[in-house]
């Protein structure tokens, strides 16, 4: 049997194997890079659509390329608010019988076809069609960030209903972020799914445009703003 010497000893040497399993565990964990965080859907064009400016973060203007002296879209002087909002009973973009666009932002209905609606947008030609001015317009969606970091931008960007001559052809579709253009796209009948990377920072401007490719019409350009998690390096083990 054991005496109570030999007992003591016993219970010590178990429990520094203990502790030293213990610390141990604690040292490579702290060594492991933490699970990355699942992205978060924080805006969404389509969902977060409104009938007032600003709401959801989201903004509806245009630019009016014509008047430009050197043809390049300027996020801090050339995006100009479009003022009215509800159904345009003379361009009818909100009403026809092949599709409905819903309630939307119009620059002046029978005059321009300038718009933008939940799924997408008109821009308006720099050649007169009908009654309509001509004008070089590109509708514009602004969202302006609330979140510091990476994120990901995704959607469709296509054609939806070309009309006669001057709406057959291709449309443009842009995405601005801070001044840099980092989506360019020829827009056709059958559309397009997109994914981009981008950096942003509280404040940061996002531009969402559609112009003529020369030719307009009615187009999709959706879009979904999700966070997207940066790699996580190894902590350092001190």
């Amino acid at each position: 049997m054991l005496n109570a010497v030999e007992i003591r000893k016993n219970v010590a040497r178990r429990s520094a194997a203990v502790v030293f399993a213990t610390a141990v565990g604690m040292l490579f964990a702290g060594c492991r890079p933490a699970a990355p965080e699942s992205p978060v859907v924080v805006a969404d064009s389509v969902a977060g659509f409104s009938g007032r400016q600003g709401n959801n973060g989201w903004s509806y203007g245009y630019w009016d390329r014509s008047t430009g002296t050197d043809a390049r879209y300027s996020q801090a002087t050339d995006f100009r608010p479009l003022a009215r909002f509800g159904n345009d009973p003379i361009n009818r973009l909100s009403s026809r019988s092949e599709f409905s666009t819903g309630e939307l932002w119009t620059l002046e209905d029978g005059v321009y076809y300038t718009s933008l609606w939940a799924a997408g947008g008109h821009a308006n030609s720099a050649t007169k069609l009908g009654r309509h001015q001509a004008a070089e317009h590109w509708a514009v969606r602004r969202w302006v960030s609330t979140i510091d970091g990476p994120i990901t931008i995704s959607g469709r960007a296509g054609k939806v209903m070309p009309w006669g001559e001057n709406w057959q052809g291709i449309c443009r579709a842009l995405i601005v972020v801070d001044g840099a253009e980092l989506f360019s796209a020829s827009m056709d009948n059958l559309g397009k799914n997109y994914s981009i990377d981008a950096e942003v920072s509280v404040g940061s401007i996002v531009d969402f445009l559609i112009g003529p490719g020369p030719s307009v019409g009615v187009v999709e350009f959706t879009a979904t703003i999700r966070t997207r998690s940066a790699p996580t390096p190894a902590r350092e083990h001190r």
